[in-house]
C-alpha cells in the first residue's frame, strides 16, 4: 500500500512527459497512465485519512467496477454515434490495439469518481450543513414516478432530435434509474431530497466537476485525445470543453451513482 502513492505519481509524471514530448507510439497511451495514477493516489489518501480503501477493502466491488465501467462508458459512445458530440483523434490505427486501449481507459471512469467521492465524503461537517426543508412533500409524493417518466423521455429525445436534445444524454439515465433504486430500497438521491438531505448530492456534484477538470486538463495536451463537435454557439472553453458543456460533469456523476447503486447495492454509502 505504501507504494500506491509513489506509483500513482510516477504514472502521472510519465504521462505528462509523453503528453508534452510526443514519442510515438507511447504518447498514444497516456490516458491510462493519468487515470490509474489518479486512482492509486486517491486510494492511498482515502486509506490514510479514513482507514478505508477501494483497492484493499472493497476489492470484489472494484474487480466488478472496472469492466462494468468500460461497458457503462460504451453506452455513451453508442449515444455519440447519434448525437456526434465528440471525436477521437490520433489514436492507434490498428484496431487490435485501439479497442483494448479504449476498454482499459474507460474502465477508470467509475473507480475515479468513487475514489473522489470517498475522499470528499471525509468532510462530514460540510455534509451535515447541507440540509433543507423536505422536497416533493404532500402532493409531490409521486415524484419518483414523475422522475422515471421524465427519464424515459430524456433518454429518447437525443435519439429523435440529436441536434436539439444532445444535452439530455447527461440527465436521462439519472432520472430513469434513481427512482428504481428508491423503489428497491437502495440509496436514492431523490429520497435524500425528500428528506431534505443534500449532502450526498453535493459530494457527487463536486466529485463530477473535479474529475471533469482533470479529464479535460489531461486531454488538452495529449497526442491521442478527443475534441468536441457540440452544436452550440462559440463560447469560452475550459481546455477543449465549451463552458456550458462543462456543467454536464456534475449530472454525469449523479447518473453514475444511480447506475452503480443499481449494479452493486453493497457499496459503502457516500
Amino acid at each position: 500500500m505504501r507504494l500506491f502513492a509513489p506509483l500513482g505519481v510516477l504514472f502521472i509524471i510519465l504521462g505528462e512527459g509523453l503528453a508534452f514530448v510526443h514519442i510515438l507510439p507511447w504518447s498514444q497511451y497516456v490516458f491510462p497512465l493519468f487515470w490509474y495514477g489518479y486512482i492509486l493516489i486517491g486510494d492511498w489518501l482515502n486509506l490514510r485519512l479514513q482507514g478505508r480503501s477501494l483497492i484493499l477493502h472493497r476489492r470484489r466491488e472494484l474487480l466488478l467496477m472496472l469492466p462494468i465501467s468500460a461497458l457503462y462508458w460504451y453506452f455513451f459512445e453508442w449515444y455519440n454515434l447519434i448525437v456526434q458530440n465528440w471525436v477521437y483523434i490520433n489514436g492507434p490505427p490498428e484496431k487490435w490495439i485501439e479497442i483494448p486501449m479504449k476498454i482499459i481507459s474507460f474502465a477508470t471512469v467509475i473507480p475515479a469518481l468513487y475514489e473522489t467521492t470517498d475522499l470528499l465524503a471525509f468532510l462530514p461537517r460540510a455534509r451535515q450543513g447541507l440540509r433543507t426543508r423536505p422536497l416533493f412533500a404532500g402532493r409531490w409524493r409521486n415524484a419518483p414516478l414523475g422522475f422515471f417518466v421524465a427519464g424515459i423521455v430524456l433518454s429518447l429525445l437525443p435519439l429523435i432530435f440529436p441536434k436539439l436534445f444532445f444535452w439530455s444524454v447527461w440527465l436521462g439515465l439519472f432520472f430513469l434509474l434513481d427512482p428504481i433504486n428508491g423503489w428497491a430500497g437502495r440509496p436514492s438521491l431523490l429520497r435524500d431530497w425528500q428528506k431534505g438531505d443534500l449532502g450526498r448530492t453535493a459530494v457527487l456534484l463536486l466529485a463530477g466537476y473535479i474529475c471533469g477538470f482533470f479529464w479535460e486538463f489531461w486531454n488538452y495536451w495529449a497526442y491521442t485525445k478527443w475534441i468536441y463537435t457540440i452544436p452550440i454557439p462559440d463560447m469560452p472553453r475550459i481546455f477543449e470543453m465549451p463552458v456550458l458543456g462543462f456543467f454536464g460533469f456534475g449530472p454525469f456523476a449523479l447518473e453514475t451513482f444511480a447506475f452503480w447503486t443499481l449494479i452493486w447495492n453493497r457499496s459503502e454509502k457516500i
